[in-house]
């Protein structure tokens, strides 16, 4: 009966034991099959990625819009279009800030802010052309006028007139509050060559040279000089769209100090020695008028034609000494308006 078991057994395995391992290879192959899908799928998934992100990068880089290149700003339309662009970015920061947003804008103590943007961008560039023109300045001057005396030679009433050119430097300050508006504050100093003294004859208005009264060579001449302090008022409008050329003209109020004194040539005492004729020497303050006409070029270079036109004089005693000591009348001085040439350049640092 054990030899009998033991047979069984056998055989009983024997007769499972392909269908046991038929089970474990299928298992196999089935693990195998789906580990080759896999892995062609990964790979196709893959390869189709890498397609299609070569083609998107290829379609990106065709469809990247081109950087425009911003061109300067030259003209005056050009500028507000630009500051017009700013100050909408400005309105819209303002509003992401809050409450908390101070003003912080070119002349915004001049400039309300809540102006709309066009007004706004055209005070803001006005102010700017103005500080332009704004600054100091310094210049030459070249002028002409006559010069009248008149006193008692030789119990005869005697006027006498002198035509001389004056050469002269001045500086200043000059303010402009827009492109039409502005002043200024100066300085400066007018002198002449020695020039030969007329008599004027009222009548006919025949003028004759003086005679030297030393018997020297030449006739009696004089010196003439001018220092004064002057405020104008200037006004003048562009001729072109770039806003640095201008025509106006200026007006103003002027104060001087003229100082007057004949000299002869003396055989003994020099070229140039003092000469008593009507006035031994004469220093007067001189008030007037300043009214002309100009133009700028680049905001820097300002050409004026002029007059200074006096309408008051003050004799200062002490100052001032007549060649006739009696002083029957006494002895005037005045002068003609000044017409000048000027020529003034801003200084910028």
């Amino acid at each position: 009966m054990g030899i009998l078991k033991a047979l069984f057994y056998i055989l009983l395995c024997v007769c499972f034991m392909p269908y046991l391992y038929g089970i474990d290879s299928g298992e196999t192959n089935v693990k195998k099959r789906i580990h080759v899908d896999d892995d062609k799928r990964s790979k196709y998934k893959v390869n189709n990625f890498t397609t299609i992100n070569l083609n998107s990068t290829k379609k990106v880089k065709k469809e990247e819009p081109k950087k425009e290149i911003q061109k300067p700003t030259k003209s005056y339309e050009d500028k507000l279009r630009y500051l017009q662009s700013l100050r909408y970015e400005v309105m819209s920061l303002k509003e992401q800030i809050g409450d908390d947003f101070q003003v912080s804008v070119p002349y915004g103590h001049y400039v309300d802010d809540k102006t709309s943007a066009q007004r706004f961008n055209a005070l803001t560039q006005s102010y700017n052309d103005a500080l332009k023109k704004s600054g100091l300045f310094a210049g030459v001057s070249m002028g002409v006028l006559d010069i009248y005396t008149s006193g008692y030679i030789d119990n005869n009433l005697v006027i006498t007139r002198i035509t001389p050119l004056v050469y002269g430097g001045s500086g200043g300050y000059q303010k402009f509050f827009n492109h039409y508006v502005g002043t200024r504050l100066y300085g400066g100093l007018f002198t002449s060559f020695f020039n030969d003294i007329y008599t004027y004859d009222i009548k006919n208005g025949t003028t004759a040279p003086v005679k030297n009264p030393y018997g020297g060579d030449g006739n009696l001449q004089s010196f003439y000089m001018l220092a004064f302090m002057s405020a104008d008022v200037l006004f003048e409008f562009p001729f072109d769209k770039t806003f640095k050329n201008y025509i106006g003209g200026f007006m103003g109020l002027n104060i001087g100090v003229m100082y007057y004194r004949p000299y002869a040539s003396h055989p003994q005492k020099g070229d140039y020695y003092p000469a008593k004729y009507i006035w031994n020497y004469n220093l007067q303050v001189d008030y007037s008028f300043n009214l002309g006409m100009s133009l700028t070029f680049n905001n820097i270079h300002r050409v004026e034609v002029g007059l200074g036109i006096p309408f008051s004089y003050l004799s200062l005693p002490g100052f001032a000494e007549s060649a006739d000591v009696l002083e029957r009348i006494p002895s005037n001085f005045w002068r003609s308006a000044v017409f000048l040439a000027n020529y003034r350049m801003l200084i910028k640092f």
